[in-house]
């Protein structure tokens, strides 16, 4: 991880999605240009449908764009040889999706080791890694519950963990506490500020919660696909 706090980690540069809707072309992403910091906790907000999604996905690598760059510490992710996304997301990007998506038959920490394990890295310092995580999010005497087992912040805070085990430069955030009633949320974002604050973790988080979003570094507004400051005290 990337201890230069305030160098340019991620630029997003012109960037053009569309997606067909029966016989039309509906743009989500017009020219749309954004920098991450390292050691910020960036926010992104707009209505539904604005295409946050789809502009966490860009960046991350999980899709691609029709025009515009994505440059990772000066490098177009999307002009390199076959294979490089894939390593690229498994050694510098972590993902929180709203639903968490663990894996049902798994343990929390089984789902936390699931994606050191995809990269090969060797199972005792991951494991070591895994709990160390779990139990700076006070799951220790939860390590071997299956999610169906957990309560909703629970299964969060193991969603969280796993995004982490690979040691990602970049953590993406997709409505991360949507799900979750206010006193979880706090105590996700608590995590998340605790991480920034220790280990330098900078995050991008989609929210729809002006509470949060008023509580982040610096917050974005995706409009008609396009992306513009905005100042925080004027959030609703």
């Amino acid at each position: 991880m990337n201890d230069s706090r305030g160098d340019i980690l991620l630029n997003v540069t012109g960037v053009w999605k569309a997606y067909r809707r029966n016989s039309e072309s509906v743009e989500v992403l017009k020219d749309a240009d954004l920098q991450v910091k390292t050691g910020e906790i960036l926010g992104i907000v707009g209505a539904s449908g604005a295409g946050k999604s789809t502009l966490l996905h860009i960046m991350g690598g999980l899709d691609r764009p029709q025009k515009g760059k994505v440059e990772f510490r000066g490098q177009d992710i999307f002009a390199q040889k076959n294979g490089f996304l894939e390593q690229f997301r498994n050694r510098h990007i972590g993902f929180v999706f709203q639903l968490f998506n663990l894996l049902p038959d798994f343990t929390a920490l089984e789902n936390t080791l699931f994606p050191g394990l995809i990269s090969g890295q060797e199972e005792a310092e991951l494991r070591d890694r895994a709990v160390g995580l779990l139990t700076q999010m006070g799951l220790k005497d939860r390590l071997h519950h299956k999610p169906g087992e957990l309560s909703g912040g629970e299964t969060q805070r193991v969603a969280l963990a796993r995004s982490l085990v690979n040691q990602p430069d970049l953590l993406l955030a997709d409505e991360p506490t949507g799900n979750l009633d206010s006193k979880s949320s706090d105590a996700f974002m608590d995590l998340v500020r605790d991480l920034n604050k220790k280990s330098n973790q900078t995050f991008v988080i989609v929210t729809h919660s002006p509470r949060i979003a008023k509580s982040l570094d610096r917050v974005l507004q995706l409009v008609d696909g396009e992306i513009k400051p905005i100042d925080k005290e004027l959030i609703l």
